[in-house]
């Protein structure tokens, strides 16, 4: 998943938990939603708390989390990129495998042109054969 669909995941996590319980969430009732382990949602909430996204509140007790720029989740790398780099790295194999086949064929036009000399040959030796006696 890439940095933007995963941020957007968290912080829609953080809203639902703000609204379901009116309060601040701790990173373990986002988890508890997002179905993952706290130490992936502490490695989440790390990376979008450097970007500003979020922020946390420690006690003794709990790991708090909120929001504090939502918008700045448009400024991470969206996914879109690697499907355009996919799609350039398809066109270049495709292009790739029509220059081999390209030489396939010739090579086989090739072959088929040596085997139709080599039974020429042999047919003209034969005939030189026959004509001898």
């Amino acid at each position: 998943m890439d940095a933007y669909t995963e941020a957007h995941i968290f912080v829609a996590a953080i809203r639902i938990c703000e609204n379901k319980n009116s309060a601040t969430p701790t990173i373990e009732e986002i988890c508890d939603i997002l179905d993952c382990s706290a130490e992936h949602g502490h490695t989440i909430c790390r990376k979008l708390k450097k970007k500003g996204i979020v922020a946390t509140m420690e006690t003794p007790f709990s790991f708090m989390v909120s929001i504090t720029d939502h918008l700045a989740i448009e400024l991470l790398p969206k996914e879109q990129e690697k499907e355009d780099s996919l799609a350039k790295e398809i066109e270049i194999f495709q292009a790739n495998k029509r220059d081999m086949d390209k030489e396939v064929a010739a090579i086989q036009a090739e072959i088929d042109r040596k085997k139709q000399d080599m039974f020429a040959e042999m047919e003209a030796k034969l005939k030189n054969e026959f004509n001898k006696q």
